[in-house]
Order: C-alpha cells, then sequence, then structure tokens
C-alpha cells in the first residue's frame, strides 16, 4: 500500500491484510513448476466487514461460507450490504507479463462504508494442470490497526518490506484457531530442513 514490493515464497497461512474488521488471507503453496517456491493457490476473506460470512477464491472455484459460487463464466454473486463479486474476463492484469488472452479475473467489492469500498482483484490462471495459481490485488483505505504483506499503509514504504512486515506479523503465518480462515493449517517447517522463513 505504501509503494513497497515484497515477495513470500514460504507455503503455509498468512495475512495479506489483516485489520480490526477484516482478515484477508492467502495460501500459499509450490506447484509443479516453482522448485518448492510458493505461490498464491487461495485467498480468502473474512471479518466482522463480512458480517461473520467468508469467501475463499482458488484457481478453479469460489465458495461462500463452504458452497460453491460463480461456477459459470461470466457469473455474479451479490450479497446486498456486504459484497458484490464479477467473474469475467474484464479489467487490466495484475501481472502484465501472462497471457491477456486467457483472463479469468474475479472483481470482489466489499462494503467499508466509503463509496469506493473494499476492492480485491482475483486473476486465475489455469492454463497448466497442476501449476493453477492466482494474483491479487487489494485497493483500499487505510484502516486502523492494519498490517500483513501488504504492509501496514502507514505512508512510510521502508517499513514494509519482508523482513519488517515478518517481525511484525511472524514468520509463522496465520494461527491455527478461530483466526485461520482456512478449514485446515499448512505446517510451515519441515523438521531437519531449512526453511525460507529464515532467509
Amino acid at each position: 500500500f505504501d509503494g513497497m514490493r515484497a515477495d513470500y515464497y514460504s507455503s503455509g497461512e498468512y495475512y495479506i491484510v489483516k485489520t480490526g474488521d477484516v482478515s484477508i488471507q492467502g495460501r500459499y503453496l509450490p506447484t509443479k513448476f516453482t522448485n518448492g517456491l510458493a505461490v498464491t493457490k487461495e485467498v480468502a476473506i473474512g471479518g466482522s466487514l463480512l458480517k461473520g460470512n467468508k469467501l475463499i477464491i482458488s484457481p478453479l472455484s469460489a465458495t461462500w461460507n463452504g458452497a460453491p459460487i460463480l461456477t459459470a463464466f461470466p457469473s455474479h454473486f451479490d450479497q446486498p450490504g456486504i459484497l458484490h463479486v464479477d467473474f469475467d474476463n474484464v479489467g487490466a492484469l495484475v501481472d502484465p507479463a501472462l497471457d491477456a488472452s486467457k483472463k479469468k479475473i474475479l472483481h470482489v467489492k466489499i462494503a467499508d462504508g466509503t463509496p469506493e469500498g473494499l476492492m480485491i482483484q482475483i486473476n486465475r490462471w489455469t492454463a497448466s494442470a497442476g501449476n493453477e495459481y492466482v494474483n491479487w490485488k487489494v485497493t483500499m483505505h487505510s484502516r486502523p490497526g492494519q498490517d500483513g504483506h501488504c504492509g501496514n499503509f502507514n505512508g512510510n514504504a521502508a517499513d514494509d518490506d519482508r523482513i519488517a512486515v515478518r517481525q511484525r506479523m511472524g514468520a509463522q503465518g496465520v494461527p491455527a484457531g478461530p483466526e485461520l480462515l482456512f478449514a485446515t493449517k499448512t505446517p510451515i517447517t519441515t523438521a531437519g530442513r531449512p526453511d525460507i522463513n529464515n532467509c
């Protein structure tokens, strides 16, 4: 949010954005072609802005409280006063180096009390079986206590590099328990092996 780009390659579930009223979490896992480095495989959105509901988007599916949504292309999903999601091929790519002819984009607009809303764009990449992943972009106003892999949105890009974010948020990701929006917690480290979180 402050202009710092940071890359995260460790497997696990991490906060993309964490505030008092919204949690956007990413599940990072490797694909066959990434040599053990993780990519974003799923994005989960919850918190009081969603009134206790949960939206999970992966390269191949989307669910609202566990029920499948957006099963056709293009399609729309609406929860009045909470959020609206469009699934189409409209808009710029998060990563312009990818093939624009294969665009599958989800546009999530969460009602946050502002005219613009909290916007999340998720690009699905499904061309290679076993290597599916998503790119994402969050556009929002700064919220109190905000932090996560997108930074703390305090106007200071220097404190949003990977090392600084891990010092504030920890290297183990979202803890297992009620904060975790995913059904399971991915182990962060494997005993006896070096961990990229420690680099």
